[in-house]
């Protein structure tokens, strides 16, 4: 298995974390898989948020813990295995989507928005596993490839933001300002948080995010800030946007397949949301993929290969 492969299995040059990031996702998923037991068994503490910590069900978390393990154990042997560990590091990251309003209601409590501290750790647990899981399935990526334990030989510098990246960005861009005005097509009053100073900020940080960052990432102005200042707010927002509104519209087609009203308890009309959702999902991914540029545009040479 790709966690427990000898050391002379591995090219001594190969990043460290290779070799203890597995281990790590192992003893993650039995610390945690044993923290959702205990709160399928009926002892979770009470949420303040409407839903549970966790987008899944109890025991559909218990037993996705269970099979993360046996991922991470069984030797990696073929492709399709190591697409399946970063399959299950998105369902965690899915799972967790709420982590999302944790940020907002943090950083702005102003805005009404309930801070869980429980629910918070809960999913940040959830997210620490998503990581780990994606470390592993890299991992496994790496040593299936054979070339450079380092980067599989596949890295390129981009000389230039590719033109995906920048297509990318404008889609961003796009989902900002649907978004803006599916809001304008039924008033900026009609918004569930409490007006002032928070919601000022709330205003300014939405616009940074939705048309300020996706052009910094793909145009020369970006190139004056540290590399880690965009790629930190594009990565966290774009993956955020996406795994929240992504389960929201599921969501929203699952309930309108059942017959049954969306959303009806925030009291907004039904068109409004098949705009807005549809306009955050586009604006998360476009958000990601254009980080994901300016992250091949601006890294360093693998160490290993030199390329």
């Amino acid at each position: 298995m790709t966690a427990v492969l000898p050391t002379s299995e591995l090219d001594r040059g190969a990043p460290r974390w290779m070799t203890w990031v597995p281990w790590l996702a192992v003893v993650w998923a039995a610390g945690y898989g044993c923290v959702r037991l205990w709160f399928a068994l009926g002892h979770e503490p009470t949420w303040k948020l409407p839903t549970a910590d966790l987008l899944v069900p109890g025991w559909v978390s218990v037993i996705a813990c269970v099979v993360s393990a046996l991922l991470v154990l069984t030797p990696a042997r073929t492709r399709a295995l190591m697409v399946l560990t970063y399959a299950i590091a998105v369902g965690w990251t899915a799972a967790c989507a709420l982590a999302l309003l944790d940020v907002v209601a943090g950083v702005l409590p102003g805005l009404g928005i309930p801070f869980d501290l429980a629910g918070m750790l809960s999913r940040l647990g959830g997210l620490t596993g998503a990581v780990l899981l994606a470390g592993t399935a890299l991992s496994r990526q790496r040593q299936l490839d054979g070339s450079c334990l380092g980067c599989s030989n596949r890295r390129r510098t981009a000389t230039s933001t590719p033109k995906w990246a920048i297509a990318a960005a404008w889609i961003a861009i796009a989902g900002c300002a649907t978004r803006l005005a599916a809001q304008a097509a039924i008033g900026f009053d009609a918004v569930s948080y409490a007006p002032g100073l928070q919601m000022i900020l709330f205003e300014a940080g939405f616009l940074l995010a939705g048309l300020a960052l996706p052009l910094l990432l793909v145009y020369r102005p970006g190139r004056v800030f540290p590399r880690w200042m965009l790629l930190l707010p594009g990565i966290g927002l774009g993956t955020g946007i996406s795994a929240y509104f992504g389960v929201g519209l599921i969501q929203m087609t699952a309930a309108a397949l059942q017959g049954k009203p969306v959303y009806a308890e925030i009291g907004l009309p039904t068109s409004f949301f098949w705009v807005a959702v549809p306009a955050y999902l586009l604006w998360g991914l476009g958000l990601a993929v254009a980080t994901y540029g300016y992250a091949q545009r601006t890294r360093k040479p693998c160490k290993l290969c030199g390329r």
